[in-house]
């Protein structure tokens, strides 16, 4: 039986996380969603890319954990997994990085492309996450936190707000 918590160290939790994206693909509904998507890409894979992207970048609002829970709150990793898990982030239309992340990967996944988790470490702590896929050998980047994000952009490319300087978080 799993120990969940929320206290979880972050390679662990790290670990973990890549886990529950293959769970995640598997739910009836982000099957569905992937599979709609596929049609409104007209079966094109970097259209499909992109509209997964909006989906998890602008679908869900950015707002951390800390500030929803008082804690990191990951699903099959910091608490047991519920049955609507993997939409549960896309139904409240809230969430943090890695359930944006998680979101588009899932959806890349039920549609049968290679998608993975992307960690962003700084002294060994992990600060964030975004995704990528895979096409053509090479893996395109997915940040699904920045408004202004587009596919194959890391964060540090992302042009910032020109009235303020920073980034707008979607």
């Amino acid at each position: 039986m799993n120990q969940y918590s929320p206290d979880i160290p972050d390679d662990e939790k790290w670990k973990l996380l890549q886990e529950v994206c293959i769970s995640d693909s598997k739910n009836p509904q982000i099957i569905e969603m992937s599979r709609m998507l596929w049609m409104l890409s007209l079966s094109r894979p970097i259209v499909f890319f992109k509209l997964a992207l909006a989906l998890a970048r602008d679908g869900i609002e950015y707002e951390s954990d800390i500030k929803q829970f008082g804690h990191e709150d990951i699903a099959g990793v910091t608490r047991s997994p519920e049955p609507n898990d993997a939409i549960d982030a896309y139904v409240r239309g809230h969430d943090d990085c890695d359930a944006k992340a998680r979101l588009f990967v899932a959806l890349c996944l039920a549609a049968g492309f290679n998608a993975r988790l992307w960690p962003l470490w700084k002294h060994g702590v992990l600060q964030h996450v975004a995704a990528e896929v895979e096409f053509h050998g090479s893996w395109i980047h997915a940040e699904t936190i920045l408004s202004r994000a587009r596919l194959g952009e890391m964060h540090e490319h992302v042009p910032k707000e020109i009235d303020t300087g920073h980034w707008k978080l979607s």
